[in-house]
């Protein structure tokens, strides 16, 4: 997102004019404005996607995101607009809400302030859900219930176009999942989550350049009860790491907070934010805000690395 100086209108100013133009015209001319408009936004991510300032981009999405909403107030149906609205609002409460959830709850121990970014988070998060939700009823009406009942067949009717709402559909659904455990309707959608990401790993295996592997590694993640498997989950990580050259942080990071966490491998953990915490994020300034914030919190594990792991029994015994 840039400003100018001279006559020209920066894209905000633009984004403003247009969505005048969209609330007080006919329907021929607010339709042909929504799509315009839809086009600025949808080109306007790789801007987001390559800052190297994150808390610039942080203070810039809400209105981004409440320009999405307005627009679909009048549009209820753009389908690129609904896609817009599912992914940035994912992105925006896993890199900057979920993440103040951290920091709260480990360097201020504010657990109230924590326990609510979280709840907003949740919040956004099934938010992001819904819109992807109606993204697919418009190519596939009905589908949403049916995804529900019958996971594993309904998925079926996608097809390789459909990969990126797949893709982000089980990523907000899935991060809902993961903050509302403690909610059993919210839990149960967990099948839907894993048929949706399988299905587009079929469909497209190197989208985004290993972006579904990533997800895999969280999805993976889950207790052996909930169908997860750090033999999987080790699998998508290396391919992930390869699809990316290496340039993606998060892989890194899913894996130290998912399995080495879980396992209390604390060797394999420092070595995977190591590993994060190497990446250059002038590599591939196309995911430079994504290495940034992952590299952010990579930072604040290691910091708190000895409240993550139990001491081992003998250096218990020693320390007494």
């Amino acid at each position: 997102m840039t400003f100018t100086t001279d006559r020209r209108r920066s894209p905000v100013a633009r984004g403003v004019v247009i969505a005048a133009v969209v609330l007080g015209s006919g329907c021929s001319i607010r339709s042909m404005a929504v799509n315009a408009l839809s086009d600025t936004l949808a080109e306007g991510a790789s801007v987001y996607a390559s800052d190297n300032d994150p808390e610039l981009v942080r203070e810039a999405l809400p209105f981004n995101l409440k320009t999405v909403e307005t627009l679909l107030q009048s549009s209820p149906e753009d389908p690129g607009l609904l896609l817009i609205a599912c992914s940035t609002f994912t992105q925006y409460a896993a890199a900057f809400i979920q993440a103040d959830a951290e920091v709260a709850e480990w360097e201020d121990f504010d657990y109230a302030a924590a326990e609510s970014s979280r709840a907003r988070a949740l919040n956004l998060y099934i938010r992001a859900r819904n819109y992807c939700l109606r993204r697919v009823e418009i190519d596939y009406p009905g589908l949403a219930d049916r995804l529900r009942l019958e996971p594993d067949e309904t998925v079926a009717a996608f097809g390789v176009d459909d990969t990126e709402t797949m893709y982000w559909l089980g990523g907000s659904w899935g991060s809902a999942i993961s903050l509302g455990l403690d909610q059993p309707d919210l839990a149960a959608d967990l099948p839907v989550v894993r048929a949706l990401l399988t299905r587009a790993l079929e469909l497209d295996e190197d989208y985004n350049r290993g972006a579904l592997h990533s997800a895999f590694i969280t999805l993976e993640s889950v207790p052996e009860l909930l169908g997860g498997s750090p033999t999987r989950a080790r699998a998508h990580f290396e391919r992930a790491v390869e699809l990316s050259g290496g340039l993606d942080a998060s892989p890194y990071v899913a894996m130290a907070t998912g399995v080495s966490l879980a396992t209390q491998d604390r060797e394999a953990f420092e070595s995977l934010l190591g590993s994060a915490l190497a990446v250059d994020p002038e590599a591939d300034i196309s995911i430079r805000l994504l290495n940034l914030v992952t590299q952010k919190r990579a930072r604040l594990l290691l910091d708190h690395v000895d409240e993550l792991f139990e001491a081992p029994l003998e250096q218990e015994e020693d320390d007494r």
